[in-house]
């Protein structure tokens, strides 16, 4: 499956582009779509993507550029555009930085599947030991991320870590972070941070002079009743139970 992103400024076309398609078909994976320049180098900055279809005039930007730039930071990605113009200067500009593909609109759905299907054998017949080395590249910027957020995360347990504040530490949108997050680590972001905050609680439990509603701010958790409901969901006990009966009887253990 090889990663694609959609640029256009017009939310009607992203959207088309985004469900008219079976991207996965197709063998592509739809990652991210955007409507201009700045979004999508702060994705791409941190984000890899083995496609890039971009309209050729975004708002006052050219597609153009975004798509030199775009090869500038990943020179093994594949470039696709869509244009209104025939003009002569654009398609020659387009084939100078070696696009795969010029697309005219109104551009047909056979039109779009037939390039993209052209795309994948090309991608394939490419991968080779240079597909593999730069896969390997991706995983290592992935895991990159990932640390990156995890100690973000284990700094922070006391702060409102939502899922658009963690996602934009790393440039990414939510929904594709959120599917990011699940794949490179196997376990829901929610959860993940849910586990970690109940740990660090069971931590500062330890310590008697802690008590139970400080606790529960010092875990990010700002209504006790909602830490308690969480906590005991994750322990089968009340924080006030759990330091009175597990903690005591591991103390005891200790003591033996």
């Amino acid at each position: 499956m090889y990663s694609l992103i959609v640029i256009d400024d017009e939310a009607y076309i992203r959207e088309h582009l985004r469900s008219a398609f079976d991207w996965e078909t197709l063998g592509f994976s739809l990652d991210g779509c955007f409507a201009d320049m700045e979004e999508t180098l702060s994705y791409l900055r941190y984000n890899p993507a083995d496609v890039m279809l971009t309209d050729i005039q975004l708002r006052s930007e050219s597609g153009l550029n975004l798509a030199a730039i775009a090869r500038e930071l990943w020179p093994d990605i594949s470039l696709v555009i869509l244009s209104a113009h025939s003009d002569f200067e654009y398609a020659h500009t387009a084939l100078r930085i070696n696009v795969h593909d010029y697309l005219l609109k109104p551009v047909t759905f056979e039109r779009v599947t037939e390039c993209f299907a052209d795309l994948k054998q090309t991608l394939d017949i490419r991968k080779g030991d240079g597909g593999r080395r730069q896969n390997n590249s991706s995983i290592e910027k992935s895991d990159y991320r990932i640390d990156i957020v995890k100690r973000h995360i284990n700094k922070h347990l006391s702060d409102d870590l939502s899922l658009d504040s963690i996602s934009s530490l790393v440039s990414m949108n939510p929904a594709y972070f959120s599917r990011f997050f699940k794949r490179r680590t196997g376990v829901y972001f929610a959860d993940y941070l849910a586990e970690r905050r109940m740990e660090k609680a069971i931590e500062l439990l330890k310590d008697p002079r802690n008590r139970v509603f400080e606790i529960s701010t010092m875990v990010g958790y700002f209504g006790k009743q909602n830490f308690y409901k969480r906590f005991r969901e994750y322990t089968g006990r009340t924080p006030i139970e759990y330091r009175n009966t597990v903690l005591n009887m591991q103390a005891d253990e200790d003591d033996s």
